[in-house]
């Protein structure tokens, strides 16, 4: 991968987190560092950062989404299935 190819990947990865809120920070990062910890010993060290940055990014907005409502219908079908 060349350097401005990773650098464009980390370019991007850290616009996909810029909009993190403070209240979603923490538990997107334990929960990033728990599921990449699984893959780091899979993918070369020198993405390691980019790889949790995106995770805790997709965490993150997965957060905002339940904390907004805009799951509120899914959740509320998938429940009345398990029921």
């Amino acid at each position: 991968m060349s350097d401005d190819h990773k650098e464009g990947l980390r370019s991007l990865v850290s616009h996909l987190g810029a909009g993190i809120r403070d209240t979603h920070y923490r538990p997107a990062y334990d929960a990033a560092a728990n599921i990449c910890s699984g893959i780091f010993n899979t993918i070369p060290v020198h993405l390691h950062d980019v790889v949790h940055e995106a995770v805790m990014a997709g965490y993150a907005a997965a957060l905002s989404d339940l904390v907004d409502g805009k799951l509120d219908d899914q959740v509320r079908e998938r429940s009345e299935i398990i029921a």
